[in-house]
């Protein structure tokens, strides 16, 4: 018996659930609708300043689409790959890595000009 009175309250709760989901997308729709009806009346009379050929909106989207996906791209990249970077490029040199450098510039005969700054 306890188990069909948890049954019973299970399903009570979960109607009583569902009918307050459906009264608050009603009332969500509503709203939108409401706001839409509002911002199209409001801009009925409105023009753009700038007025773009199909091809020009055609091009301003496709040129949108490659910087977003572009610009996730290279988020993704330096997620994964960041540490590696930072590790390779970023990172203090050492005494004896730039004295290395001297070294080999130094083999090199450059003219003071062309030596790297160390």
């Amino acid at each position: 018996m306890n188990v069909d009175a948890f049954q019973q309250s299970l399903n009570q709760s979960l109607q009583a659930l569902a009918l307050k989901l459906e009264l608050f997308v009603g009332v969500a729709v509503q709203t939108v609708v409401s706001i839409q009806q509002e911002f199209s009346e409001t801009t009925r009379d409105w023009r753009s300043p700038i007025e773009f050929s199909a091809l020009q909106l055609t091009l301003l989207k496709v040129l949108l689409v490659l910087l977003l996906g572009t610009a996730g791209l290279i988020a993704y990249s330096w997620r994964v790959y960041g540490k590696v970077i930072t590790e390779k490029f970023v990172r203090p040199s050492t005494l004896k890595e730039i004295e290395e450098l001297k070294l080999s510039v130094a083999k090199l005969k450059l003219p003071k000009e062309h030596s790297p700054r160390i």
